[in-house]
């Protein structure tokens, strides 16, 4: 349990008139998981944290809204004379990370918070990196040398994947390897460098972007969390897996909200009668970020040396009536395989 002054929790507080944008900024700003919303006269009126915010993008929230279209009024607070154990206990009683101290009149002081948040547990699962692909979309950059070893910020994106998964406790990694894969097993080894363990499954052929997860097949882990070695993003895997375990799904799909800007007026008609007319509409969608969860027990639905990419591989589950759910994220995330992406954050 770890308890921080208010000195400590500044970028986790925001003002009751702030946009949804500005709790999402906070959270990724603090990286204690929590927003804490202040009234204007500075007494708490309620939290935001992770799950408050996925919520209300699946419900197509939109990020301009004001922060108390998805803020906790009912939250659980302490007093200055609570002390550690009673703290620690309410936590654990009801299932949190956070617990705000506030005073007699609201305002807050103080932040007890889960060691979770600050140091992650140790993740059994393992962690698989499909790095198979020939990358032609960044040619001619991987003539030569596999995506997963093309460098960004003076370090190869597999390698920024491997460190990032670290500091949410994952040390076993398997990356799936075709397309100039000894390069690959050159560079990372079996992971010592890096401190983790790296094994390896070898694509004789090309399998497609989930082709290879046959091999996995008979792991003893229950749940995986797959990633394509070209994607970079600030989202929490463990809380992935996490929100997969809690819906019992099959697999899970990570989605990031994308928006479209028509730059013209939109007239609506039925036939050659006038309906409605919108200026510039914005249109929201889900895309598929690359990283995923899945229950290790579906790998068998894949065929031994038989291509398949992931798209199908989804429609093969859904129509075996498997359980697929998506996870919205807000965290910044890049796709480092489009060449205008790679440029600009290289």
């Amino acid at each position: 349990m770890h308890y921080l002054k208010l000195f400590e929790i500044k970028k986790t507080l925001i003002k009751y008139n702030c946009k949804i944008s500005d709790a999402i900024k906070s959270l990724n700003n603090s990286r204690l998981k929590i927003v804490l919303v202040l009234t204007k006269n500075n007494k708490l009126a309620g939290t935001v944290v992770d799950g408050d915010v996925r919520r209300g993008l699946l419900k197509g929230i939109n990020l301009k809204d004001p922060v108390i279209k998805i803020m906790n009024k009912n939250l659980l607070t302490v007093d200055l004379n609570t002390k550690k154990k009673e703290a620690i206990y309410l936590m654990k009683a009801n299932e949190i990370q956070h617990i705000p101290a506030v005073n007699k009149k609201k305002e807050i002081f103080g932040l007890y918070v889960s060691p979770d948040v600050i140091s992650p547990v140790k993740r059994d699962s393992k962690f698989i990196i499909m790095a198979g692909g020939k990358g032609k979309r960044l040619l001619p950059l991987t003539k030569k040398k596999p995506k997963a070893l093309i460098k960004v910020y003076n370090k190869p994106m597999t390698e920024h994947i491997i460190q990032r998964a670290k500091k949410f406790g994952f040390f076993d990694f398997v990356i799936s390897i075709n397309y100039l894969g000894n390069q690959i097993k050159k560079y990372f080894n079996h992971g010592k460098k890096l401190g983790v363990r790296i094994n390896y499954i070898k694509e004789h052929k090309p399998l497609g972007t989930a082709g290879s997860l046959y091999l996995l097949k008979n792991l003893k882990d229950s749940y995986v969390l797959v990633t394509n070695c070209d994607v970079i993003s600030d989202v929490d895997y463990a809380d992935v897996i996490d929100y997969h375990k809690f819906h019992s799904a099959d697999a899970t799909i990570v989605v990031k909200r994308y928006e479209t800007r028509n730059p013209f007026g939109v007239i609506k008609t039925k036939g050659n009668n006038f309906i409605s007319y919108h200026e510039k509409p914005v249109k929201y969608e889900n895309i598929n970020t690359g990283i995923y969860v899945f229950n290790t027990k579906n790998f068998k639905f894949l065929k031994k040396e038989k291509h398949k990419d992931m798209n199908e591989f989804f429609v093969d589950l859904v129509n075996l009536g498997k359980k697929i759910i998506v996870y919205p994220v807000y965290e910044n995330w890049t796709d480092l395989g489009n060449k205008k992406e790679y440029i600009k954050n290289k």
